[in-house]
């Protein structure tokens, strides 16, 4: 699904296939294209005796553009994966993210929604729609608010408000010269969100470096905008423990190109009273590649890479797993095997990490734990695991 033929191949693959777009722009924004649905009682309270996940216990939200995605888990610990686990939630290019005991899918491109799952037992919450060809592509939340940048919408930022249902956009023009940034994730620290967004030309060329809106969640206004140091955010902020060598900063990929790796790094935005980009934690020239995906372990002693990269005949792709120490910086040496294209990463308790591999014809989930690969062959999880950001882990 790849094309990287030219550089508006680095919008391209920010999107999983911005080409989606066109396609799906007919699509209810405020419905899934559901494949066996269930037939949920929305305000029904979980079972008192209902059982929860295994722990830890791996999610995999998977689909494309051209097929409705699913919500599949693994067991980590005995490698069993329970695919469809819950039916109806996943649409097309879906992304996740964690908060508390609710799990948040970003259904992008012609999905158009924030799905919300309750994860003991997993259960439909709630969802909420971003707008007809909005492309959400993150979520971040404060108090019972949703931050979700969107990519090919007017504004910028959609705010959601759960209790009330009422939807506003936070004007981001100001970043783009057209006055339509494409943002790309967002991370809240205290009452602050932070907004990461490309600045494209209308066929998505990279056209100026990469911006960070900073938001106050209490009053939603902008608090400051600043530079990132390269061009192309791609995919979504992780951010470090505070008491390691990056002191808390968020991390974010910046990728001015997929197949030449002179410039970009995994670069730095500090987070305290004066919020700016702080170098790198490891650089595109480094890891002849980029991070297509990061996730910090529980305990927090490593952050683990998916390190990727591309050309332009595929003859040279590779994606491996990598960690870096969060005491010294130090880069690891791949662990993950020479054959595999490992794209994304999730960070378990208990020292296991969960990847997707996206070897064609071959495509799952594999499991690391203690730098050894425990799987023997990838986890079918019903579906190939397309999106960097589509794995998590608790």
């Amino acid at each position: 699904m790849l094309r990287p033929t030219s550089t508006t191949t680095v919008a391209v693959f920010a999107l999983a296939t911005t080409a989606a777009l066109a396609a799906c722009s007919g699509e209810d924004e405020n419905l899934l294209p559901t494949v066996d649905a269930p037939q949920v009682e929305l305000d029904a309270p979980p079972a008192i005796d209902a059982p929860g996940p295994p722990m830890p216990t791996a999610i995999a939200v998977t689909g494309d553009f051209s097929v409705t995605g699913i919500f599949s888990t693994i067991d980590v610990a005995s490698r069993t994966p329970t695919r469809n686990a819950l039916a109806g939630v996943v649409g097309g290019e879906p992304w996740i993210r964690r908060f508390g005991d609710e799990l948040f899918i970003v259904n992008r491109a012609g999905g158009n929604n924030v799905t919300i799952v309750g994860r003991s037992p997993f259960r439909f919450i709630d969802q909420f729609g971003t707008g007809g060809g909005s492309n959400p592509q993150d979520v971040a939340v404060v108090g019972d608010k949703l931050y979700v940048p969107v990519f090919d919408a007017m504004g910028g930022l959609r705010v959601i408000n759960r209790t009330t249902r009422v939807m506003t956009t936070i004007n981001l023009g100001a970043l783009d010269v057209d006055g339509a940034p494409n943002c790309i994730s967002a991370y809240a620290v205290g009452d602050r969100v932070f907004v990461a967004c490309d600045i494209f030309d209308p066929s998505y060329v990279p056209r100026g470096l990469g911006k960070i809106a900073v938001i106050n969640a209490t009053n939603d206004t902008v608090v400051t905008t600043f530079d990132l140091a390269s061009n192309n955010p791609l995919g979504r902020f992780v951010r470090t423990p505070e008491t390691s060598m990056f002191g808390g900063d968020l991390l974010i990929p910046t990728v001015p190109s997929l197949t030449s790796y002179t410039n970009g790094c995994l670069e730095r935005v500090s987070v305290g009273n004066t919020p700016a980009s702080n170098g790198c934690a490891v650089t595109n020239s480094t890891l002849t590649g980029y991070v297509a995906a990061a996730d910090v372990d529980p305990e927090g002693g490593k952050l683990w890479i998916a390190a990727f990269a591309l050309n332009g005949d595929f003859s040279n792709n590779f994606g491996r797993l990598r960690s870096i120490d969060l005491a010294t910086g130090t880069l690891g040496a791949a662990i993950s095997g020479s054959t595999q294209l490992i794209s994304s990463v999730a960070a378990c308790p208990g020292g296991h990490v969960v990847t997707g591999d996206i070897t064609f014809g071959a495509s799952g989930v594999r499991i690391f734990k203690d730098g050894t690969e425990s799987t023997t062959a990838v986890i079918d999880v019903g579906r190939p695991v397309n999106a960097p950001n589509g794995l998590l882990c608790y």
